[in-house]
């Protein structure tokens, strides 16, 4: 029988702060109460809009309550942060502060934001919502005010799931770790422990995803119970949204989230909807180009108004916040169902239901939608299996330049020995993330490089060069995430107010769209274009689309390819051999099926053209195409055979994984190792043990 818990008796100093909005504590509130009273380090995984963050904040800030009342002096006195709440965007974070500001306010707990948006306050705050780049500049130039941290949130943890931000922030909370050790044994702080709790909705294996973090994680685990109505529909052109608005008086839908694949769409769709009923001028744009000041706008506008629409990319995909919406819209299907489910959970937060709707714009898209809807209605293994990764990289080396970067500047006298940093790359439970030889290798290639010289007496140690100095002076050592770097400010000529950024910089007189606007350039000032926002004109600059892969997994293609009802062998997904008559050709087409996904089918097709010589004429997620028939055994490749294609041709496959913006700057061997451990081998060479012939 289950306890009955009394929120009030286990919380006496955070329940009315933090819980008794909610009237009746949400089942996820109730589970993690008393294990975060005890000090346990815990991951939460519940539905969007169920209170994860005051279930771990109501305990956690209860803990420390209770010891600042037994002893008022020692809190009183000390400037340093007591907890850090870590959020993947800015824009989460100001949601978060807003959430909780309120609450601190009422038990006397200072905070303060800091991220890329806002500067770290004059005052040390006792409580910090920050990204793991604030973080990490923070641990290089201000470590001091670390050395007491008593408990760390992990908010949306998914995200960084086996991404080389994920493994960012492993280092940093080792950085953390070591600096609580270290201020303890000199007697700056009282006990070096430190309490971590993570949060998500959408997380596959959530213990092991937590033990990459933190110790001893308790798994609180609750189903969501929220009823998805969605609809798909086919798009055309802008019409087919204007279609779409027009029946939102008979559904009494009033505010729009729409989700675009790229920050051009939100622009052009923004630019081509504004002033369309029902929204008037209420239409708006969000995404990482835009300023903090814009999207700060766009938010509180957003928010405040009862009929509005915005455009959007994955910068409002968390849990921001951003009133009641009514429905949420995707144009375009996103590649992995963790995407999915975090952008219809924006939709209709304060109730038990959620209105979405799917716009396809071809056949792949339409068959995404339909797998995802069916996995977000049914919470079982499909699900669970559709949230796994195919990457099989335990560890981004490509975080140890970053990090021995950013090291550096938080030691004494800014020099690092090599060999003490080499303890940081390992797991919370001292397991090696990287092999030392590989790490040796690393390090050279960085000395010669130019980031580092050797100094000492004993020419143990290194310090910055020039590389480094450069990175430094661009402030870029704080972080290893991919991406277009900003070439240009965009400067409104007549306020002086800084609208966004821009990947090139555009010659005067060029109109481009920016905020959903047209914008024309008037004057350029160095990285500054001083622009006009007055402009009309029917063509705009597109900004240039870098081509990376989109790679679906291989559970996903496999349900894509039952719902194409393409040839399945067996669940194990060996290949099936089809010869398919073309009678418009007269001609027969050879497929050999595969079903795993976008990067085993270019394997298979660059191993059949350079190993056994095999003309392909198309390869993609589902099936290879061949110019003849293939003799089965023409597809038992070995393990040399395989090597041999990576060592050749291993940059076309590394742009299929995102290995972090220092990724460049590791040694040749290293990189190509990361390929291959990724694209795993062995479990290529699985699929080709048993052959299937359809005729």
């Amino acid at each position: 029988m289950e306890s009955q818990i009394n929120p009030n008796e286990l919380l006496p100093h955070t329940f009315e702060a933090f819980l008794s909005r909610f009237g009746r504590l949400t089942e996820i509130q109730k589970l993690s109460l008393e294990p975060l009273l005890r000090g346990e380090n815990c991951v939460l995984t519940a539905a969007t809009a169920s209170g994860k963050t005051e279930a771990a904040l109501a305990p956690i800030l209860e803990r420390f309550q209770k010891q600042r009342f037994r002893f008022p002096n020692n809190h009183q006195t000390s400037a340093t942060l007591k907890f850090l709440y870590v959020v993947p965007t800015r824009a989460l974070a100001r949601n978060i502060a807003y959430r909780i500001e309120q609450p601190l306010a009422k038990l006397a707990i200072k905070f303060a934001v800091k991220t890329g948006d806002e500067t770290f306050p004059k005052h040390t705050p006792d409580f910090l919502i920050t990204t793991p780049e604030s973080l990490d500049s923070m641990l290089a130039n201000r470590p001091k005010i670390l050395r007491d941290v008593q408990a760390v949130i992990l908010d949306e943890l998914h995200l960084y799931d086996q991404t080389p931000r994920g493994d960012h922030l492993r280092i940093l909370l080792n950085r953390l770790r070591r600096l609580r050790k270290y201020a303890c044994s000199k007697g700056d702080s009282v006990n070096s422990e430190v309490q971590f709790c993570a949060l998500s909705a959408t997380l596959h294996n959530p213990l092991n995803v937590a033990m990459q973090y933190f110790t001893n994680p308790i798994l609180i685990e609750t189903k969501g119970t929220r009823k998805i109505e969605a609809e798909i529909f086919e798009y055309e052109d802008v019409q087919t949204l204007l279609d779409f608005f027009a029946i939102f008086k008979e559904r009494n839908f009033k505010k729009a989230l729409v989700f675009c694949q790229s920050r051009a769409e939100c622009e052009d769709f923004a630019h081509l909807l504004r002033g369309c009923v029902p929204f008037g001028d209420k239409v708006f744009v969000h995404h990482a180009n835009l300023s903090a000041n814009v999207r700060h706008q766009t938010e509180e506008l957003f928010t405040n108004t009862d009929v509005a629409l915005c455009f959007a990319t994955s910068t409002l995909e968390l849990g921001i916040d951003i009133g009641d919406i009514d429905v949420v819209l995707l144009i375009g299907s996103p590649n992995n169902l963790g995407s999915f489910l975090q952008r219809i959970g924006r939709g209709n937060r304060r109730t038990n239901r959620t209105n979405v709707a799917c716009f396809y714009r071809n056949l792949t898209e339409e068959a995404i939608f339909k797998v995802f809807i069916r996995a977000a209605e049914n919470s079982n293994s499909e699900t669970i299996n559709l949230l796994r990764s195919d990457n099989n990289l335990r560890f981004y080396p490509s975080v140890i330049v970053q990090q021995l970067c950013s090291y550096l500047k938080q030691t004494t006298h800014r020099r690092l020995d090599p060999e003490h940093a080499y303890g940081l790359f390992q797991t919370p439970n001292s397991e090696p993330l990287i092999d030392k030889k590989d790490y040796d290798k690393i390090i050279e290639h960085l000395i010669n490089k130019g980031f580092f010289k050797v100094v000492g007496h004993f020419g143990n140690q290194l310090q910055a060069a020039e590389t480094w100095e450069k990175l430094d002076e661009e402030r870029r050592i704080y972080g290893n995430m991919s991406g277009t770097s900003e070439s240009a400010v965009v400067i409104d000529n007549l306020t002086g107010r800084t609208l966004g950024f821009l990947d090139a910089k555009l010659p005067i007189g060029k109109t481009f769209l920016l905020d959903g606007k047209a914008r024309k350039v008037t004057a350029i000032h160095g990285r500054k274009v001083l622009i006009d926002g007055g402009t009309e004109a029917e063509t705009f600059y597109q900004p240039r689309q870098k081509i990376v892969w989109r790679v679906k997994s291989a559970a996903l293609t496999k349900e894509l390819a039952r719902e194409f009802g393409f040839p399945i062998a067996d669940e194990k997904g060996k290949l099936q051999f089809v010869n398919v008559a073309n009678t418009e050709l007269d001609e027969t087409r050879r497929l050999v099926f595969h079903n795993s996904g976008e990067v085993f089918g270019k394997a298979i097709a660059e191993l059949l053209e350079t190993e056994k010589r095999i003309l392909v004429i198309e390869h993609n997620e589902f099936f290879v195409e061949t110019a003849d028939e293939i003799d089965p055994e023409n597809l038992r490749f070995t393990e040399a055979e395989i090597n041999r294609i990576f060592y050749r041709s291993w940059k076309k496959f590394e742009t299929a994984y995102d290995f972090g913006y220092f990724n460049a700057e590791l040694p040749t061997e290293i990189r190509r190792n990361s390929v291959i451990k990724a694209f795993d081998i062995l479990k290529f060479i699985e699929i080709f043990q048993l052959e299937t012939l359809v005729k």
